[in-house]
């Protein structure tokens, strides 16, 4: 019998399964079986909180009290009002000397002054009000001329100004001095004036202005001398003594006469014959060699 007549049937072995390290994947139900059988664990996550930023709080300083302020309610025994004029060149500092004096502090932007400017201050003395009248005038040339001559009327003190650093500014003092005078404040009138020497704080290369050489030039024109910086803080207590320095000489000072035209050139010639009697004698006496 031939091969191809056999009946015999062909015996077809079912595959074996494949060992463990070569099975790589896994049927979709078995993962989803295996992922319901062993939930995950979630962290619960904190809701996030809106938290206001924290602002800091101004600090509120309170204005420093003037000394010698006076009170609201109290009665004083007499009430004075004095004008005080300050001169000198322009930019020697004489808005920043008021302004500290009156305020308390140095101004934080500065302009040259046009024709006039005014502050005032009131303080108690001896049970007195007196309120201080400052008048700043401009120091530029161009300016002056628009200074009317009532500015100097009824002055009861001249406070100069010059920069300790800027010698010109010294030297242009003899030319407000002569303006002064040339309005009746003289150095023997009866209102006082001082020398102020501004700007001591600059440590430059400038030419400065000895305290040696002002002093002499106080002393020849019967002034007080005294050297200040209205911007440096550490000066702040001397400009506010040298201010109340004068205002207690205008204290204790009688009330002001204000001489007219006619008793003005009375004084200057009663003047002119006492040197002119002081001459004669001269004559007489003759000189000794």
């Amino acid at each position: 019998m031939s091969t191809q007549d056999s009946t015999s049937p062909t015996v077809i072995q079912a595959p074996k399964p494949l060992p463990a390290q070569f099975v790589t994947a896994k049927h979709p139900d078995e993962e989803t079986t295996a992922t319901q059988a062993a939930p995950q664990q979630l962290e619960r996550v904190p809701y996030p909180v809106a938290t206001t930023p924290t602002v800091p709080q101004e600090v509120i300083v309170a204005p420093k009290k003037m000394a010698l302020a006076p009170s609201a309610n109290k009665n004083y025994k007499q009430k004075r009002t004095f004008k005080v004029i300050i001169v000198g060149d322009a930019g020697v500092g004489k808005t920043c000397l008021s302004f500290r004096f009156c305020c308390g502090k140095f101004p934080e932007h500065t302009e040259a002054t046009i024709g006039v400017d005014f502050r005032e201050r009131s303080c108690v003395i001896e049970n007195e009000l007196l309120k201080v009248q400052l008048w700043d005038t401009a120091g530029q040339e161009r300016y002056r001329q628009s200074i009317v001559a009532h500015y100097y009327r009824n002055v009861n003190a001249t406070v100069f100004v010059y920069d300790v650093t800027n010698r010109e500014s010294f030297q242009s003092l003899n030319a407000w001095i002569r303006e002064c005078e040339k309005h009746g404040l003289t150095s023997d009138s009866n209102s006082p004036r001082i020398l102020i020497g501004n700007k001591c704080d600059l440590e430059n290369g400038q030419e400065k202005v000895s305290m040696d050489e002002a002093q002499i030039f106080a002393d020849q024109n019967n002034m007080a001398l005294f050297e200040t910086s209205a911007k440096s803080q550490s000066e702040a207590d001397h400009v506010e003594s040298i201010f109340l320095t004068l205002l207690h000489k205008l204290q204790q000072s009688k009330p002001m006469h204000v001489q007219t035209v006619d008793e003005r050139q009375k004084s200057e010639q009663d003047r002119l014959i006492l040197k002119a009697s002081e001459a004669a004698k001269l004559e007489e006496e003759g000189f000794c060699c």
